[in-house]
Parts: structure tokens; C-alpha cells; sequence
């Protein structure tokens, strides 16, 4: 504290006062006490004098005052670190070899071409999108869900299932068509696909969104070969690629095992009505059964991606529902598109709805059949086909010679020239071939010569050492 000039104090922060006799300064408020002034110390600079306020110049405001606060320690964001990558195709395959289609490590996948891409839409059910919005919206279901999956979902369902993992060298027939679905279908890795005995006669998807796999029951297995394999197999990656594996981890774990002897209805309808328990266990039943048969809606539309016929996935669909593909051959399948043109209503929604989390037969080959007829699913198959074709290798020569095209042959009753093309010979073991000589008319019987031992080795040995490329 200080006084110059005009003996009127100073106050510590330098604001002269106007008003003798004040105990506190007229400007900041801090307390003036007389002290004798204390002469500045040596080397300290010197402080420039107060001008004195003219009676007509307005009063600069007061200086704040700054009061300089702890500054709290620094904040290190910890970096998460990058995902290791692959010893064997850096993770993107640079390193995999060109015959290679998948590396055994990360299991990425080689695009049929360059850039191939399938999005999810080109086969995703309207309804099943808006069914997995609503199951979105349940907040503590979703935290739940996720919870649930990425804890003990995955490890506690392989345990469950008993499952034989499927490879190059276990069961290539079914795994070859596992991967040809995951390429088709655009895939970037390849789930892991297993054989279990547990549930014969379903296809499952399990898993989380960045981590799913599929299991094939045993009797499917027995009783689909080939395309209808493929169909299947599509099915289940479509339910990979659209993020499905997460929720139905979640039925299998909230719900158990779903059929129609379960559901909220499965104590009969005055049980669901009268019984609290049961519309409370509803509240959450329902939206998963419900997104449930959307979500079959959209699988089946994967595998007729995949295979481009209609008649291939009605034929599966059917045989599967009969659980044998023996009793399918022996249907009148006109007899039952009669008997399924008949539209039962709301009776056949009711059951649906509150019994099972897989849509009716009847309705669900409608389903398919307007996406098999749509200018969509067309335009699709054909840019489909043409990658295919595109990335299919050429065929194999012998002798450094192109193989013909047709075979030549003569009449074993007349002789008379003649030619069969050799897509007419495909797959068969023999073929009666008619002479072309109005006058004769008789047939002559082609047979396929057997392949010797040594060959059928050599044939045996290439099929089990695939690349499934094909």
C-alpha cells in the first residue's frame, strides 16, 4: 500500500483512490491499509507514474485481476494398436499364392475378380430391416445381446454343437461349396463351417457381427449334395453378410430351442392370456420371433442369388420342410401348389406368429417366387454370371490341342456319318444316338469308356487337393 502526489492512497493493485478516508478501494474493493512506503529494491525496474485523472476524461475501467489456477496433468488417450496382421497374406492377400482362393490363416477371401462386390441389399427382405430396427430399439436387449455374444456366445455354442470343423482336408466336397456361396455373395473372409450331429436337420448361423460361423446338420448333409448344397450353404452365408448372426445367437440364448410346440402360445391361448409371466415373457418373444421369419426371408433370397434357379430353391425349401429328400420325389407338386393357393388368413398368421421363428412354407415360396420373377434379382444373376464366367479358367487342352467340341461317329447298322456334341454327353455314362439315314432309323449305343486305375487316382488326388476355385 502507497500514497503519492496528493496523499490519496494507492491501492495493491495500483488504482489511486479519489475519495480520501476510504477503508477499501472505490475500483476492485480490496482492503487499503497506511503502510510507509517502501523504496523500490536495486535493479528492480521502475514504475511509471500515475496520471491523474482529468475532470472531463472518462475513467478507463479497472485492470482485472487474473488468479492463475493448478493446471490438471495431461490427458494420454491411450491408441488402441493395430490388429496383428497375417504371417501368411499380410491380411489382405499380397502374400497368398494366385491358385489360392482363401489363406488358411485369416481366412481372406480372393474376390471372383478384382473389386467384386455383393452389398447385402441386392438380397436383403424389406421387413427384416425394419424387424431389426425395432429389436435395435429395445436398449437393454441390445446391451444384452452384445454382452452375451462376444463373452461366452461363441465359445459356448461350438462346445454345445460338438462340431467337426470342415476344411481342405475335412469334407472338401461341402466346404468347396461354402466357399464358392462366400464368393458369390461377395465375402471378404470366410466364416468357419461345422458338422454336427446335435440338430441333424438344421443350418445355423451363430456368432457376432465381426465374428460368426455356420453349423450343418448331419442329415443335411446326408441328404444335399451338389447345387442343393450350394443353395443351403448361400443361405447361411447371406445370413452372415446381413449381420443376422448376432441376434440369432441371442434366440438360441434368451429363447432356447424354437418349434412349434414352443412360443408364447405354447401352454395354449388361455395360458397366454391368463398367465402374466407369459405376456411378460411375450414383451421380448415376440419382436425376436418376428424378426426371426424375416430374417428366413432374406437367407432364402441369398441362396437364389447364389444358384440363379427357382426351381433349385423350391425344391430344397420342400424337401427340407418334409425333412427327406426321398418323400419330395414322391410329391405331386401340383396337387400342392393347389392345396397352397388357398389363402387361410389371419388364422395361419395367428399360428405363425406366436408359435415359430420360421416363416410357413406356403407364403414364404410366394416370397420367392416375386423376387425370382423381379428385373432386380435379373440384372443381378447376369452381372453374376458374367464375373463367373469371367473368372472361370479356361479349359484344360490335351496335347497342347483344344478338346472338340463334338463327336464323330458312324452308324453300326449302315454307317453313315454322324455327330454328337459333347455337351449332349455330359454327366452320362452312355447315349442312344439315332441315324440320321431316313432309311435306317436305328440306334447306336455310346458308352463312356471307364478311366483306367491310374487315372481315377490321379482325378481322386486333384478333387481332394482343390483350390475351390470352381
Amino acid at each position: 500500500m502507497s500514497s503519492e502526489g496528493n496523499g490519496n492512497p494507492i491501492c495493491p493493485n495500483g488504482h489511486r483512490q479519489t475519495v480520501a478516508g476510504s477503508r477499501f478501494c472505490i475500483f476492485c474493493g480490496v482492503a487499503i491499509v497506511q503502510a510507509v512506503p517502501v523504496p523500490p529494491p536495486q535493479h528492480s525496474v521502475p514504475q511509471p507514474p500515475v496520471q491523474q485523472q482529468q475532470p472531463n476524461q472518462q475513467q478507463p475501467p479497472p485492470p482485472q485481476q487474473f488468479h492463475q489456477q493448478p493446471q490438471p496433468p495431461p490427458i494420454y488417450q491411450q491408441v488402441p494398436a493395430p490388429p496383428p496382421r497375417c504371417q501368411t497374406c499380410g491380411g489382405f492377400g499380397e502374400g497368398l499364392a494366385d491358385a489360392k482362393v482363401m489363406c488358411p490363416e485369416c481366412r481372406w477371401l480372393r474376390p471372383l475378380v478384382p473389386g467384386y462386390r455383393v452389398d447385402s441389399s441386392a438380397f436383403a427382405w424389406a421387413a427384416d430391416a425394419k424387424a431389426m430396427a425395432a429389436l435395435r430399439a429395445i436398449t437393454p436387449l441390445n446391451a444384452a445381446a452384445k454382452g452375451v455374444s462376444e463373452k461366452v456366445g461363441r465359445r459356448w455354442i461350438e462346445v454345445t454343437f460338438n462340431g467337426v470343423r470342415l476344411g481342405e482336408k475335412q469334407m472338401p466336397q461341402v466346404f468347396g461349396q461354402a466357399v464358392r456361396a462366400a464368393r458369390i455373395l461377395g465375402m471378404t473372409h470366410m466364416p468357419d463351417v461345422y458338422l454336427s450331429g446335435e440338430r441333424p436337420w438344421d443350418m445355423l448361423t451363430f456368432g457376432s457381427d465381426t465374428d460368426s460361423f455356420i453349423v450343418i446338420g448331419s442329415a443335411m448333409a446326408g441328404n444335399f449334395q451338389g447345387v442343393d448344397m450350394l443353395y443351403l450353404l448361400a443361405r447361411e452365408i447371406g445370413h452372415c453378410k446381413a449381420g443376422h448372426a448376432l441376434w440369432k445367437t441371442v434366440i438360441r440364448f434368451f429363447l432356447g430351442e424354437q418349434g412349434p410346440a414352443r412360443g408364447v402360445m405354447a401352454g395354449g391361448i388361455f395360458n397366454a392370456i391368463l398367465s402374466p409371466s407369459a405376456l411378460i415373457g411375450g414383451a421380448i418373444e415376440m419382436p425376436l420371433l418376428a424378426w426371426a421369419r424375416q430374417a428366413e426371408i432374406t437367407a432364402d433370397r441369398a441362396g437364389l442369388l447364389a444358384v440363379g434357379s427357382e426351381e433349385i430353391a423350391r425344391r430344397v425349401l420342400m424337401a427340407w420342410s418334409l425333412k427327406s429328400s426321398l418323400m419330395y420325389r414322391q410329391l405331386n407338386m401340383d396337387a400342392w401348389i393347389e392345396q397352397q393357393s388357398v389363402d387361410d388368413g389371419d388364422m395361419l398368421r395367428l399360428s405363425e406368429l406366436t408359435t415359430t421363428s420360421t416363416p410357413y412354407l406356403g407364403p414364404r415360396l410366394k416370397l420367392l417366387t416375386q423376387y425370382a420373377k423381379s428385373t432386380e434379382l435379373q440384372s443381378y444373376l447376369k452381372i453374376i454370371g458374367e464375373t463367373i464366367k469371367k473368372a472361370s479358367p479356361p479349359k484344360p487342352k490335351e496335347d497342347g490341342k483344344p478338346q472338340p467340341t463334338e463327336l464323330k461317329l458312324k452308324c453300326s447298322t449302315c454307317s453313315a456319318p454322324m455327330r454328337v456334341p459333347m455337351s449332349v454327353l455330359e454327366g452320362k455314362q452312355q447315349l442312344s444316338v439315332k441315324c440320321p439315314d431316313a432309311s435306317c432309323g436305328n440306334f447306336t449305343v455310346i458308352r463312356k469308356n471307364p478311366k483306367p486305375a491310374a487315372s481315377r487316382a490321379k482325378e481322386m488326388n486333384r478333387m481332394e487337393n482343390q483350390n475351390y476355385a470352381e
